[in-house]
């Protein structure tokens, strides 16, 4: 078989398959979970917490997978009527706690530099050692959720979808949502302090897979202040990742329907150079 046809072939195989799904993401510079109290109406804290466990769950049922070392993240999900599993020393951190048949979504507290939060640097370094358990727990659907980073540059290492945290002196006012943040119903937030940024996209070590759905002044061009993934087949290819699943049925009649259609020019040319 020569070259040509062996790629057309590779073609057809990869048109035949699909990759599996990721979960959805979302990151955000507000400690929602140290404000939660405040009012918990459009915009507020509270609400902010809510709207993005509803993304990062996707519909599930199953109940969220807490990393909080204080209580101010597990108060606002016991005041929301959500149920979770809190983790809250280095030791309980383990791989099989990511069991993707256990728990929708993880949520990781807010770092204490936040100036009150819950979480110290050395426990979130102690989370990222299982990064690997984190993408494969992503990988099979399940959502993120992490809180303000504030001054740990290493805040967000545990996410599989590369994600940097630039840190900054945010201000407590002045965010609007961005046409993506409406579309994944992920609200602003303002009136309380709020600790980090992130970079744009694509720039500054955060993954091209996210988008902005929160920026400051601006909702085109404002420094970006929530960022989040919307699992899929392209967040895939760019974690690069995924696995590829058996293909359907009918994929497979369509590759031998392929294969031998090809195999019969290949035929037809090899018998008119004879």
């Amino acid at each position: 078989m020569n070259k040509a046809l062996m790629a057309s072939v590779a073609v057809v195989a990869l048109v035949g398959a699909g990759a599996a799904h990721a979960g959805n993401i979302v990151l955000t510079g507000h400690d929602n979970d140290f404000h939660g109290d405040f009012p918990s109406g459009p915009g507020g804290p509270r609400a902010a917490i809510a709207a993005e466990l509803a993304f990062a769950t996707n519909g599930s049922a199953l109940p969220v997978l807490t990393f909080d070392q204080g209580s101010e993240l597990t108060n606002q999900l016991t005041a929301l009527g959500i149920a979770f599993t809190n983790v809250s020393t280095a030791a309980g951190i383990t791989d099989s706690l990511f069991d993707p048949t256990k728990f929708s979504a993880m949520a990781v507290a807010s770092v204490t530099s936040c100036g009150g939060c819950d979480n110290t640097p050395a426990f979130i370094a102690a989370l990222t050692t299982h990064k690997t358990a984190i993408g494969t727990f992503f990988d099979a659907g399940s959502g993120i959720l992490g809180l303000a980073g504030a001054g740990d540059p290493n805040a967000y290492d545990y996410v599989p979808a590369a994600a940097s945290n630039p840190g900054g002196f945010p201000p407590s006012t002045g965010y609007v949502q961005t046409a993506a943040g409406a579309a994944l119903g992920l609200p602003a937030v303002n009136g309380d302090p709020t600790h980090n940024f992130f970079s744009e996209p694509g720039t500054g070590g955060l993954s091209a897979s996210y988008v902005v759905t929160e920026r400051l002044l601006n909702a085109t061009t404002g420094t970006p202040e929530t960022v989040a993934v919307k699992g899929g087949t392209v967040t895939c290819i760019v974690k690069g990742t995924c696995t590829t699943p058996a293909p359907e049925p009918s994929s497979l009649g369509l590759l031998g329907a392929g294969l031998l259609g090809l195999a019969a020019a290949w035929r037809r040319k090899r018998s008119a150079a004879a």
